[in-house]
């Protein structure tokens, strides 16, 4: 609906009001005229500042529109802040655009026409009804917004909380919104430089979104929280937005805007207006003296990463496609060659009861798990297994027996029952521990060959990539913000190559044929001494395994007679093969061991981590351009852009069939409390931007009392006759407690402590009166001895900004106003001691609403002080009666 009226002041001029609800003009209403039933009030319209003090970074405004009418106006009640768009015209200018209050309406029903009073609100005051991306808005989700954070200028952020806030602000549709700055803070002192900032300093959108969505910030605490960073302020005006320091409005001469958007220029000339008779409205001027501050103190509230990407086997992630674990498989060991192993063996796998000492019926239980901030591609990058196999919560066996036959990856929860043929226990199982792993399929074929065994080259490479990192992708500045100082991303966990199992024989036909216990017909003896590796037994062991099947999780598993192999765990009791004696890289040897396991993809920003070295020393890793496949020649190239992840075996332990914690590249000399293999980060790396991450697949390494890999991690080294491609013998790759973190040395200083960051005016007074309340939430990088000073550790912050002209953090800004070149932090505090360490006058005065005599950015002397000027704080102005209120404190 569209309501419009006009009235005419007492001093003749035109005011016209807009109001626009549930943006519809399908139906028009005119204040005034008497078919409407509405009506303007003797005193209809009042703007009101709503502005405290200087430390105000948002000066927000409000207006009431005061109305008679007949009868009940449901459209006036607004349930969201921008139901109804409000526009107020003196003359040809709008002076007041924004918003009906939503939820603030109340209407009398005692007389034939009853005062209606409207609540207003300006743009400013309305984004706090808003969250940051509108997050919680209809159809806008947090986790699809989180997942694709990045990281964003500072003019793209107020550009895009504006704009949205302004879609539909001008009811008229002739003038629309305009940003202008007044180019008072900028990067540096360079003139090309000045207005450029908001578009040169960039922040990670992570820092408003929290750890959850009651986290996310409103609107209204994003962009005051940039404004505060830079000591900058934003008034509306009508249309018209100005940004601005106090020092541009207190201070002599004009002031140049450039326009945010366009880049047009607009000068403001600042007209000194002298308080007379002539312009005064009322004689009821106040004057009083402002608060005095002697000690000013800015705490930094500080968004430190830890987490370069969140794990994909992070409890706190994790959900799952199916309500609960199922029974998938079941192991028969029997440990001996002999005959009662034999027959306990017969026993087992036709259900028999059997009290053989060193039998074991092993019953494995899993759950497919699901991280929503990781993809599993089903081939070339392709598609997500998770949504192809499981779907409606049934067949939760279909995923690991893809895996077995396929290459891929999903993340498994696993857990056992070992239940003793002995029976010596009878005590119940009160619980099944489970484990979550991260399952990289191998399949090896257990062959040797050269073109005959699998996986090769080929398999390897069509599996690419198994696994993509699809979360929030930035999380702040990497690189350290002193030359003497090193980040560290450090890769832990815990990796076996778990071996492919031999069986004695398939559990069908070991349950399907009868009589091979020695007591029947016949002796099998395709069963009889028909044993396989045994961690126990010199003589080995009976083995075998049987799969399950279940149409849900509620349902009881039966036998899956068409699977006589599946996705294999880790029993910890499986054969275990080759022994590590040391380890190399193409042709060179290592100084420190590793295998290498899984090759993965590392891209920050526009670079990426490569393994150059052959010693898996911190320094083999190092960060180059990242070159898309399309910009490079061929696979080789792409795919040399990566690093390889490994353990470090001691002299004597077994490669396969082992449990290892990730490799260690870590001593104390390095200053991190950290185990796993650590990438280093140096100032001159610039590294920032969004993080993208990919485990690419298994290493093709080659064994042969050596492990050996090539630079392609799919290909291998050249053979020779006693080469043992390794991932022939690998049935799949367990990853458990993987995680990526970051970390900081901090120059290797241990006695920085860990305070809050504050700064605070330096004051000689012996009484300090402070003002204490000022938080930053956006703040600056810290050199080494700055941490000192400070008393605090370095660490890599979501919450300092990226200074894009450089690739540095942000560690200072210029200030046109003190010709200054220091930390935001520091120029904040200098501005308001400077101000309020000495009384300042206050003063409010009521003037003839005329453009020649009230103006935001004029200057006032009040003939009782002729040697003072007052720069102007806020407006309140009564439209029909038209004067105009100024708060105005006195210039310094």
């Amino acid at each position: 609906m569209y309501f419009y009226g006009s009235f005419l002041t007492q001093s003749g001029e035109t005011v016209t009001v807009h109001v626009v609800t549930n943006n519809s003009r399908d139906k028009q209403i005119e204040i005034g005229d008497e078919k409407s039933g509405v009506f303007f009030t003797d005193n209809p319209v009042v703007i009101e500042s709503c502005v405290n003090d200087t430390f105000d970074h948002l000066l927000r405004s409000q207006a009431t529109i005061r109305l008679l009418t007949r009868d009940f106006i449901p459209d006036f009640f607004c349930t969201s802040c921008m139901d109804a768009v409000v526009n107020i015209f003196k003359g040809d200018k709008c002076i007041f655009a924004g918003f009906i209050e939503p939820q603030a309406y109340s209407q009398g029903y005692n007389e034939a026409y009853d005062e209606l009073e409207i609540s207003c609100i300006d743009v400013l005051s309305a984004l706090q009804y808003s969250k940051y991306r509108d997050v919680s808005g209809s159809g806008v989700l947090y986790d699809a917004v989180k997942a694709e954070a990045g990281q964003r200028t500072f003019k793209e952020l107020i550009a895009d909380i504006l704009n949205n806030a302004c879609n539909k602000i001008d009811i008229s549709g002739h003038n629309g919104t305009r940003f202008f700055y007044d180019g008072s803070k900028a990067v540096d002192n360079n003139n090309e430089n000045r207005y450029k900032i908001f578009g040169q300093l960039s922040i990670a959108e992570l820092l408003f979104l929290g750890n959850d969505e009651d986290d996310v910030w409103q609107k209204s605490k994003v962009l005051e929280a940039i404004l505060k960073y830079l000591n900058l302020h934003i008034v509306q005006d009508g249309l018209n937005f100005y940004i601005f320091t106090w020092e541009s409005v207190k201070n002599p001469g004009n002031i140049t805007w450039q326009e945010l958007e366009t880049g047009g220029a607009m000068t403001t000339g600042k007209n000194t207006v002298e308080i007379s008779l002539e312009n005064t409205a009322a004689a009821d001027t106040t004057i009083s003296i402002g608060e005095v501050f002697n000690r000013i103190l800015l705490t930094c509230k500080i968004e430190c990463v830890e987490n370069v990407i969140e794990s994909p086997l992070d409890d706190d992630a994790l959900t799952s496609p199916y309500s609960n674990r199922q029974k998938y498989m079941t192991e028969y060991s029997s440990d001996g060659e002999g005959e009662r192993a034999y027959r306990a063996f017969y026993a087992m796998t036709h259900g028999n009861n059997t009290d053989y000492s060193d039998g074991v019926i092993t019953h494995w239980f899993l759950q497919v798990k699901d991280n929503p901030m990781w993809i599993f591609p089903e081939k070339e990058g392709e598609g997500n297994l998770i949504d192809k196999y499981c779907q409606n919560n049934t067949d939760q066996q279909s995923l690991p027996n893809h895996l077995y036959k396929n290459p891929g990856a999903a993340i498994i929860s696993l857990g056992k029952i070992d239940d003793k043929t002995n029976h010596k226990d009878n005590s119940p199982i009160n619980k099944i521990d489970m484990t979550d792993y991260l399952v990289v399929s191998v399949n090896g074929n257990g062959i040797d060959n050269i073109g005959e065994t699998y996986p090769d080259e080929n398999s390897l490479k069509a599996g690419i990539p198994c696994a993509i990192y699809n979360g929030g992708t930035t999380g702040g500045i990497y690189s350290p913000s002193d030359e003497k100082a090193k980040n560290y991303i450090v890769l832990s966990g815990k990796v076996v190559l778990n071996p492919v199992m031999d069986f004695t024989k398939d559990y069908k036909y070991l349950h399907d044929s009868t009589g091979w216990d020695r007591d029947g017909v016949y002796t099998d003896h395709s069963i009889w001494h028909k044993t396989v590796y045994s961690r126990k037994n010199k003589d080995g062991r009976y083995y075998t395994q049987q799969y399950h099947k279940a149409a849900t999780p509620f349902d009881d598993p039966v036998w899956d007679e068409d699977t006589a192999r599946g996705l294999v765990p880790f029993t910890d009791t499986g054969r275990q093969m080759y022994e590590f004696k040391y380890s190399a890289v193409g042709d060179g040897t290592d100084k420190i061991s590793k295998v290498a396991v899984l090759a993965c993809m590392l891209v920050i920003g526009d670079k990426c981590v490569v393994e150059t070295g052959t010693s898996g020393r911190p320094s083999d890793f190092k960060w180059m351009p990242y070159k898309t496949r399309e910009q490079c020649s061929d696979d080789d190239e792409y795919y040399q852009q990566c690093f390889t992840v490994g353990f470090d075996p001691k002299i004597g332990d077994k490669l396969i069939g082992t449990e290892f914690s990730l490799q260690n590249n870590i001593d104390y000399e390095m200053g991190i409390n950290a185990t796993g293999i650590a990438i280093p980060i140096q100032k001159d790396d610039r590294l920032s931007g969004p993080v993208k991450f990919m485990i690419l697949g298994p290493v093709n390494s080659l064994w042969g009392d050596i492990t050996r890999r090539h630079p392609t991690f799919f290909r291998h080294t050249k053979w020779t006759e006693k080469s043992i491609p390794l991932l022939a013998h690998v049935s799949n790759i367990f990853l458990k407690a993987f995680e990526i973190k970051i970390y900081s040395d901090n120059g290797l200083i241990n006695n920085s402590g860990d305070n809050d960051i504050i700064y605070m005016s330096d004051t000689r007074e012996t009484f300090a009166n402070p003002k204490d309340d000022i938080e930053f939430e956006i703040n600056s990088a810290l050199t080494l001895s700055e941490c000192q000073e400070l008393g605090v550790n370095d660490s890599v912050r979501m919450s300092t900004p990226s200074n894009l002209h450089t690739g540095y953090a942000v560690s200072a800004i210029y200030d046109h106003a003190t010709q200054r070149q220091a930390k935001p932090e520091q120029l904040y505090v200098d501005s308001y001691y400077t101000e309020y360490h000495k009384p300042r006058i206050l003063m409010t005065h009521k003037l003839n609403d005329k453009i020649s005599t009230v103006g935001l950015f004029n200057h006032y002397i009040h003939p009782a002080m002729p040697e003072k000027k007052f720069y102007v704080l806020g407006i309140t102005r009564n439209l029909i009666e038209g004067w105009a209120e100024l708060t105005i404190k006195e210039t310094w």
